[in-house]
């Protein structure tokens, strides 16, 4: 039973994230459809390859479609780094997720010590579901104030951009946010850096673009 819901939850999930890549979109039902094949000739374990060679097509093509939404920014002015991926599984059985993770940081040019951007992108539910959870407190303002309390200097917000929640904490030279939607979570940090800059790099992402993605 398993593996029927597997099968049948697996196009549902990810074909709107394959649109517009027939090739791509071809070869992952193509595995698909091979392990389901071997799933009912009871041969488990050509299933079980067919099912994760399906798997590893669908997170790179993640992984490509969240590395698009990370801010573009003025290489004159910016240095911009690889973009690092990472991915990997969640959970076990019927509660198991995949998770991509994309990153990449930002070098101020012509400045000695300038500042260091980095921004991070997550479908990961279990990061999400625990900042999410967090955040909801830290909208109470006697909460963000008892944050602070021994910490001179620092400053945290809140920040609320429809269904967008996140945090944005300030403190000598360093600020950093985390910011979550329903499914994806943005991390900015910024190292020699300011809330302006951070807020910046904020403006300069597609969120709305990134919403809708990772919730169709």
């Amino acid at each position: 039973m398993r593996a029927k819901l597997f099968l049948l939850a697996l196009p549902l999930l990810f074909a709107p994230a394959l649109a517009g890549d027939a090739e791509d979109e071809a070869a992952v039902l193509a595995a698909i459809d091979k392990g389901r094949e071997a799933f009912q000739a009871k041969k488990p374990q050509e299933a079980i390859e067919s099912l994760q060679k399906a798997i590893g097509l669908i997170q790179a093509k993640a992984m490509k479609n969240l590395a698009t939404f990370l801010p573009a920014r003025d290489d004159k002015e910016w240095e911009l780094g690889e973009v690092d991926t990472q991915q990997g599984n969640w959970g076990s059985g019927e509660q198991s997720f995949q998770w991509t993770q994309v990153s990449r940081r930002y070098t101020k040019k012509g400045a000695e010590d300038g500042p260091e951007v980095n921004v991070m992108i997550s479908n990961s539910p279990q990061i999400i579901e625990a900042q999410r959870s967090m955040l909801q407190m830290f909208k109470d303002p006697a909460m963000r104030a008892m944050m602070s309390q021994g910490n001179e200097g620092q400053k945290v917000d809140v920040i609320e951009d429809g269904e967008w929640l996140g945090m944005i904490t300030s403190e000598k030279g360093r600020c950093n946010a985390n910011i979550v939607h329903r499914k994806v979570m943005v991390q900015i940090e910024a190292e020699r850096g300011d809330e302006k800059l951070v807020k910046e790099f904020w403006d300069a992402l597609d969120r709305k673009g990134l919403a809708e993605a990772t919730t169709k």
